[in-house]
């Protein structure tokens, strides 16, 4: 475990691809929560590292934006309220409980993945600034996966970590810097549940704040409000 990465005051210029794997290790119940969860608090001062190394940009949490671009309309799973903790814990991989996060729909009546009135995919943007630390691209119908093709990222300003999920398109890899929005992928219906026919085209957002490496979720609605009011200020769709 001490040779995870160099400790001394140089850059590992590959430790998003450590965070990677580790959280693969995770995802599929391979590792000790307690284990994880120190590697986890390691890896993150690493990160802080790299991000200062590669000019990374700290965002304040006021410069958050609004996770879709280029859409007509969107709605909320329950209104906004469908943030529940349950019995949720990061360590579960891809079979946790409960449902600690949000989900935002696209106007997708067919299921094609394009919006209706535009006819074009929905961008997914970072909403805050940070590093990419996990991906999926290798989703297909009958994987594993509950959360389909994902980007995780890690914000340095606030020690948060942001989970997109059910994309059809990732834009980034790991050790990508991002700013407020840029775009790291495009809406979609990846995932076990998602794909059935019931299923629709959405993004799921969840955000997680790092307590000595452990990830716990924090409910995000109200940003989600503030960006989104911030995004249709400036653009004329609704």
């Amino acid at each position: 475990m001490g040779n995870a990465f160099p400790q001394s005051d140089s850059v590992d210029y590959d430790i998003c691809n450590k965070w990677d794997a580790l959280d693969k290790n995770i995802i599929f119940v391979q590792i000790d929560k307690e284990e994880g969860a120190k590697l986890l608090e390691l890896y993150e001062r690493a990160l802080v590292k790299y991000f200062i190394a590669k000019g990374g940009r700290y965002a304040n949490r006021s410069d958050w934006v609004f996770p879709l671009k280029n859409f007509t309309s969107v709605s909320h799973r329950d209104n906004g309220n469908d943030y529940r903790l349950s019995t949720y814990d990061y360590f579960q991989g891809s079979d946790t409980k409960g449902h600690p996060a949000h989900d935002i729909f696209i106007l997708d009546s067919n299921k094609d993945l394009l919006d209706d009135s535009t006819g074009k995919p929905v961008d997914v943007v970072s909403m805050s600034g940070g590093i990419v630390v996990a991906i999926d691209t290798t989703w297909r119908p009958g994987s594993f996966l509950r959360g389909g093709q994902y980007v995780k990222i890690f914000d340095p300003a606030t020690y948060k970590y942001f989970y997109y999920s059910h994309l059809s398109v990732v834009s980034v890899l790991p050790g990508d810097l991002v700013n407020p929005g840029d775009k790291i992928g495009e809406v979609g219906r990846t995932g076990r549940k998602t794909i059935l026919p019931g299923g629709k085209t959405h993004v799921h957002v969840a955000l997680l704040k790092s307590v000595k490496g452990y990830p716990y979720p924090e409910p995000i609605i109200d940003d989600i409000w503030r960006t989104k009011e911030k995004y249709y200020s400036t653009h004329e769709e609704r």
